[in-house]
């Protein structure tokens, strides 16, 4: 058979292992479980763990700097412009969480952002708590012939992600994600970000 498969409309999602991540995150753990004894947080999707409040560059140091730095870089290198206008600049909102076994997120998406970003400081022991991206095609999928799906198309409905320390991942920030419940000793450590493009005046 000559018939070609082509993907057009794709949603993309990067997935980056972020060099020298067991010394960055040596620097980041003990900074954001010391903010977390400071700050009672914010809860918002998170239910049963703890959000800090978007000032994480205030109290992170030389160590979010390079993260956030890094993030930034990804962002750039995955996104195109018009040749007629400049790159985007980035401006940054930056948080850490921290869950203890039985925490999750419910289901969410980041107004007004471009992409979304999460990277782990520290998986820990244990079983669930992937990263949940969610179809953008439901429920039309499911509503014209549930028994179906596109052959070699990749995922549908929805995909995981396992956390692991050292790992950031980006995706749009239209895309609904959430977070399994993560049941283990401990910790599980990540700092999320919304990563929004400055809009060039014409």
């Amino acid at each position: 058979m000559s018939a070609k498969l082509l993907h057009f409309f794709p949603t993309p999602v990067i997935v980056d292992e972020v060099g020298d991540a067991e010394a960055l995150n040596r620097e980041l753990e003990p900074l954001i479980l010391e903010q977390h004894k400071r700050d009672s947080g914010l809860k918002l999707s998170n239910r049963g763990g703890w959000q800090s409040k978007r000032d994480f560059p205030r109290w992170s140091g030389t160590a979010g700097r390079r993260l956030l730095d890094h993030a930034s870089a990804v962002a750039s290198a995955h996104t195109g412009h018009r040749p007629d206008r400049p790159p985007p600049q980035w401006t940054i909102d930056i948080w850490a969480n921290v869950n203890t076994s039985g925490a999750f997120n419910m289901p969410h998406v980041h107004g007004g952002s471009y992409w979304s970003c999460v990277y782990y400081v520290r998986a820990g022991e244990g079983e669930g708590g992937q990263l949940v991206l969610h179809d953008p095609r439901m429920p039309a999928l499911r509503m014209h012939a549930p028994g179906l799906r596109f052959r070699d198309s990749g995922p549908d409905v929805r995909t995981e992600i396992e956390p692991k320390s050292g790992l950031m991942v980006l995706f749009p920030a239209w895309l609904l994600h959430s977070v399994e419940p993560w049941f283990g000793e401990g910790n599980r450590i990540s700092v999320a970000m919304n990563i929004r493009a400055a809009l060039a005046r014409r």
